[in-house]
């Protein structure tokens, strides 16, 4: 443990660079489970035993997982799950985070993970996060920092970092806000509430909910079907929704009308045009009765 702390607190990117080949190691010992179905790639978090709490080797495995993905156009969409029934992710690891010292320590497991859930958001894949069982604290954080959410009906959300003394610290206090809203947010965070399945998809944290054990099922589902659009559409969708989370209205706009008109010049885009324009009535003016005309 103390190689990896000390791997950690030192410098970042060094850190990470030095730590490569222990990161295979740690997949092939069952750390992070990595499966490709198709165009969706599954990563499961294997650490039943302590409710896949994130060491910190699980920690840079999920990074270098992230960071891998960036340079992957076989892969559509992302499945970030955990092993067994009880959790999804139960947060970080104490028993072994407790040996990150400091203000050093604290802004150390901060960027680390921070910049990891940052690049997560940032893939231009869309990414989803199988809630089977209960996420907790840094479980949360990973969640939302993934596109969609799908809880089995008895999981709970709980965000519980004031029970230590802390608040959100890898980004989920700006996700929560967005999603709900700062009133839901700051209550959830300053009560640590436990959130069930039914009320989280009322407020927006879920997507979809679905029968106990059905959460991989469901979520690969929905993964499925946003792989089969065209890469260059699904990624196009997610830039524009993503920017219209982030800075003005005006910059919102300019990037949805960039994106737009990129894929509207786009040798696929006059292809499907063509094959609609061939199947439907010659009417000028109308789209198709279940209206898909752009």
């Amino acid at each position: 443990m103390g190689g990896e702390v000390q791997a950690l607190t030192g410098q970042h990117g060094t850190g990470r660079r030095q730590m490569t080949q222990k990161l295979k190691q740690e997949w092939a010992e069952g750390r992070l489970r990595v499966e490709l179905r198709g165009p969706v790639l599954v990563a499961t978090v294997t650490r039943p035993e302590v409710r896949n709490a994130l060491d910190i080797a699980t920690m840079m495995a999920l990074g270098d997982l992230v960071e891998a993905l960036a340079r992957r156009p076989d892969v559509e969409a992302l499945v970030i799950a955990g092993d067994g029934e009880r959790a999804f992710v139960a947060g970080g690891d104490l028993a072994q985070l407790a040996g990150l010292k400091g203000r050093e320590g604290g802004v150390a497991l901060s960027s680390t993970m921070g910049d990891t859930l940052k690049r997560l958001v940032d893939l231009p894949l869309v990414t989803i996060a199988a809630i089977g069982g209960d996420a907790f604290g840094g479980g949360v954080e990973l969640a939302l920092a993934c596109d969609m959410r799908v809880m089995e009906r008895s999981s709970h959300l709980a965000l519980t970092q004031a029970r230590f003394g802390l608040t959100t610290g890898w980004g989920g206090a700006a996700r929560l806000v967005a999603l709900v809203g700062y009133s839901r947010a700051l209550e959830l965070m300053l009560t640590m509430r436990r959130l069930g399945a039914v009320e989280a998809e009322q407020m927006g944290l879920a997507n979809r909910v679905v029968d106990d054990g059905k959460a991989l099922e469901g979520a690969l589902a929905l993964a499925e079907r946003v792989a089969s659009l065209r890469r260059e559409v699904s990624q196009g969708i997610k830039a524009v929704a993503l920017a219209a989370t982030r800075g003005s209205d005006d910059d919102a706009t300019h990037t949805e009308r960039e994106v737009f008109a990129t894929l509207w010049a786009s040798p696929y885009h006059e292809q499907q045009v063509r094959a609609f324009l061939a199947r439907s009535p010659s009417r000028p003016g109308r789209g198709t009765d279940d209206g898909s005309g752009a």
